[in-house]
């Protein structure tokens, strides 16, 4: 009797996000090292504090290192994070991160700190922020984040809260921000800001038209305790139709819920708890006008 064939453990499709988060952190690093260092600027979340980190103890040590260690601290303060959310999300989701976070990390102490555009903090705060914008947005295209307070973002709005990822960035950089430009000067803060903005617009033209997934519900089941919780615990509205189920003639309901991609494994376990026999069909990369609230 021939043995069925078995699911390779990685497919074609995953072989491809893992190599497309490598380059991603390739092209992060590039813009870090050839950009943002060189310049004296600071980038936002867990990386910006790294590098804060990372200038305290070259300023009390005296030490004049060949490799950026910022990458490394990053790493540090990450592991922590990602231990942590391997129990609250999903797995896949922490292993691209953790992918990202590594590549990131080795890429930065690979590369050489070369100021090739020679201080102009202009063109530099452009090109560095592109480039880093592209490589934080095709990694969350991957299915994966770069770590820190995405992370830490995403495991609040697992466990109900009404914030979004980008108001948690939001204000880490605030008080990351007003450390520059307390500890150095405004320019180094104004620039740092600039960057910030121009890497993050990069990355939304990347990321955010693949992050709406339309969510269609086929279910024989009425719960108003399932509506209850998609509508108050996981605060996305539904539309509600009634159909006729063709093979079998028998009524069923539908609903119709736009969610983004990190909400789509609590959205299913929410109506599998109720229906585990419901038909649920998702599709990625929905355009949305209208009133839609975004989360990330």
């Amino acid at each position: 009797m021939q043995e069925p064939l078995q699911k390779p453990a990685f497919s074609k499709q995953a072989l491809l996000h893992c190599a497309g988060i490598v380059g991603a952190g390739l092209l992060y690093s590039l813009g870090i090292n050839l950009f943002v260092v060189p310049t004296g600027l600071y980038t936002g979340g867990i990386m910006g504090f790294a590098q804060l980190l990372r200038t305290l103890f070259l300023h009390l040590t005296g030490l004049e290192l060949k490799i950026d260690i910022a990458g490394i601290i990053n790493y540090a303060i990450n592991l922590p994070i990602l231990c942590i959310a391997w129990k609250q999300l999903d797995h896949r989701v922490v292993f691209k991160t953790l992918l990202s976070v590594t590549s990131t990390t080795v890429f930065m102490s690979l590369i050489p700190r070369t100021d090739i555009l020679h201080g102009d903090q202009l063109a530099e705060c452009l090109i560095g922020g592109i480039l880093c914008g592209c490589g934080i947005g095709i990694t969350l295209w991957m299915g994966g984040t770069t770590g820190g307070m995405d992370v830490i973002g995403m495991m609040l709005i697992k466990k109900g809260s009404h914030t979004s990822i980008g108001h948690v960035n939001l204000f880490w950089n605030m008080a990351l921000y007003a450390i520059c430009a307390a500890a150095f000067n405004l320019s180094t803060a104004i620039y740092s800001i600039l960057f910030s903005f121009i890497s993050t617009t990069a990355m939304d033209k990347l990321h955010m038209q693949n992050i709406n997934v339309e969510v269609t519900v086929v279910t024989k089941v009425l719960s108003p305790e399932m509506e209850h919780e998609i509508l108050v615990d996981l605060h996305r509205g539904i539309t509600r139709y009634e159909g006729i189920g063709e093979y079998t003639g028998e009524p069923v309901h539908i609903f119709y819920i736009l969610v983004t991609k990190y909400e789509i494994s609590r959205l299913r376990a929410i109506v599998c708890k109720h229906d585990p026999h419901a038909f649920i069909v998702a599709k990625d990369g929905a355009v949305v006008y209208g009133n839609y609230k975004r989360k990330l």
